[in-house]
């Protein structure tokens, strides 16, 4: 598994295009390429512990948090406006959110082929998803990537997820120094359902303060 860390900017499609040619060039036997930022917290055992599972080597393997029906922009006077001339559908196809998900070799493959044929002034997730949906390749959701999200904090929850994003230094520190510890490696089945909720409330809460503070400010 090959992991392509920053700058892959999301708004930088050619960055991402570059290291999608760099795997496919010096990697070409890896079976699966993790795209993720460099403040993501990515849980490479807990990944590969999944990719083991799977009964056989899976083909058109797309693997995130999945966004669906998002809408292109049609205001003209906001980032990524796209206009009906260039893309003329209602809405984008399904397609893993940013900044961080999995492809299996072949679809970097066929993503970076059909790359080739794609001009539209978009963010690079939402590139991806058009190349993947114009080479028949299917999103698959998984929960376990939080998309843009920034998760909560707790051992157990942090063992179980694939990955939080905008994590800091000074928290990935503390949740690798957990995890090597053993905090968070031997959660029950229970103790890991609990965590999960528990995570996800405070997440959401965290969520509603920042946005009340913001509204303040303004």
């Amino acid at each position: 598994m090959v992991q392509c860390e920053g700058p892959l900017a999301r708004d930088n499609w050619g960055q991402v295009k570059l290291a999608l040619r760099w795997v496919l060039l010096f990697c070409p036997y890896t079976r699966f390429v993790v795209l993720a930022n460099d403040f993501v917290f990515l849980n490479v055992p807990a990944l590969g512990t999944y990719l083991l599972t799977l009964r056989t080597h899976p083909d058109d393997l797309y693997l995130g948090r999945v966004i669906h029906h998002a809408s292109p922009e049609r205001n003209h006077n906001r980032p990524h406006y796209v206009s009906f001339h260039l893309y003329p559908e209602r809405s984008f196809p399904d397609y893993c959110s940013s900044p961080a998900f999995l492809m299996s070799q072949d679809v970097v493959r066929k993503i970076y082929v059909a790359s080739e044929d794609l001009a539209l002034s978009l963010p690079s997730d939402v590139l991806i998803g058009l190349c993947a949906s114009a080479a028949g390749v299917v999103a698959t959701h998984s929960a376990r990537f939080s998309g843009e999200q920034q998760v909560h904090y707790i051992p157990c929850c942090y063992n179980f997820l694939f990955s939080s994003a905008s994590v800091d230094a000074e928290m990935m520190g503390t949740a690798w120094r957990d995890l090597g510890k053993g905090k968070g490696r031997h959660c029950s089945l229970l103790k890991t359902y609990y965590s999960l909720v528990l995570c996800k409330s405070m997440t959401y809460l965290n969520s509603v303060n920042i946005f009340r503070g913001n509204n303040t400010k303004g």
